[in-house]
């Protein structure tokens, strides 16, 4: 009797074993398997953002980063290369600096901006040897001081092509211009030009004697009096030479009657002065052209540049007016301006903090 219950002790125990080791077996093959669908589904996946394979003497191993969750737009500035932007030395530069630069960042592009990247020679050498990515560059600038186009051109268009045409064959891309133009210009108080119907430099011209205000190098440079005097046969009764930043005052006080001007000064948006138009663009063509090259355009992927060009297209002289005046009479700092100015007109989302004004009310 006791052989008999030894017996089936035995054979007991043995079935347990085997149906251990079976389980076990099963649930290493198991696991095997699902590793390896694991990692083939990953290594096909076009959302996985970061694998690293190490190679054993058996099976490889991976290590997968999950992909974003289900639903998640994945930015097209994502995993590019980050951009280094520059600007110039000026505020209506920086804003523009940060209009670009938060833009990019809202569609994912990681953005690394520089002020005042420096005269033309340096900052086109940089854009060339990839230090410099893209910079806001006047048409005018670039015509005069980079191309060494020293012709007068009658339309923006025309100016725009001869300096494309230049950067394409010394390796640059010019983005298209922005509506307004950054130049010199002459202004007067707007009840002087209603009086004597005076709009635009050649009706300056017929009125005798006139006060000009400029400064003082504007009288001798060759594109300054000389180049009115030739063109619009401006013959001032008087120039008195004024300081930049006092021009407004000095037409304030009556003692000029004209003053040198920026077109994009905050005083001219208002009703007070009037800036006199230029006919045949003795000061040139001020709109902004983006510098960058053919390879920054292919590795940053389409939506880079659409969204520069869609910045740029906000950019009327109405609108560089009130962010200057935003910047110069308001006191605000380029970021908030710029991410004032891309909220309202829809390129950044609505923010949840409604924005503290100057005075902080």
């Amino acid at each position: 009797m006791s052989v008999r219950r030894t017996l089936a002790g035995l054979v007991l125990a043995l079935t347990f074993v085997v149906g251990v080791a079976s389980g076990w077996w099963t649930g290493v093959a198991a696991g095997n398997t699902a590793r390896a669908r694991h990692a083939a589904t990953t290594s096909t996946s076009t959302t996985t953002t970061t694998a690293a394979t190490t190679t054993t003497a058996t099976q490889p191993v991976v290590t997968v980063v999950n992909p974003p969750p289900v639903g998640t737009r994945r930015l097209p500035g994502t995993g590019r290369p980050p951009i280094e932007l520059g600007d110039l030395a000026s505020p209506q530069q920086f804003i523009i600096g940060q209009l670009y630069q938060l833009a990019l960042q809202h569609e994912g592009y990681t953005i690394y901006l520089t002020r005042n990247v420096g005269v033309p020679a340096i900052r086109t050498a940089a854009v060339l040897h990839g230090t410099l990515d893209i910079y806001p560059e006047s048409l005018g600038e670039w015509n005069s001081a980079i191309a060494h186009l020293h012709r007068r051109f009658a339309t923006v268009r025309a100016a725009y092509r001869a300096a494309s045409a230049y950067a394409r064959s010394h390796g640059f891309v010019l983005l298209p211009p922005t509506p307004f133009s950054s130049t010199s210009c002459l202004a007067v108080l707007a009840q002087y030009a209603q009086a004597g119907h005076v709009h635009s430099l050649p009706q300056l011209a017929r009125v005798g004697g006139v006060i000009l205000g400029v400064p003082a190098e504007f009288a001798y440079i060759n594109d300054g009096l000389p180049a009115l005097e030739r063109a619009y046969h401006l013959r001032p009764g008087y120039v008195q030479s004024i300081g930049i930043g006092l021009q407004y005052w000095w037409l304030d006080s009556g003692n000029v009657q004209a003053a040198y001007c920026n077109t994009t000064d905050p005083q001219l948006s208002g009703p007070e002065y009037v800036a006199l138009s230029d006919p045949k663009h003795i000061f040139g063509h001020g709109n902004i052209v983006p510098v960058t090259t053919p390879r920054v355009l292919r590795r940053e992927g389409p939506v880079f540049a659409r969204t520069i060009e869609r910045v740029d297209r906000l950019l009327t002289l109405r609108a560089m007016r009130g962010l200057n005046a935003e910047y110069s009479l308001s006191g605000h700092g380029p970021t908030s301006i710029a991410f004032q100015f891309l909220e309202g007109n829809g390129i950044l989302p609505p923010s949840r903090f409604a924005p503290v004004s100057a005075g902080g009310s």
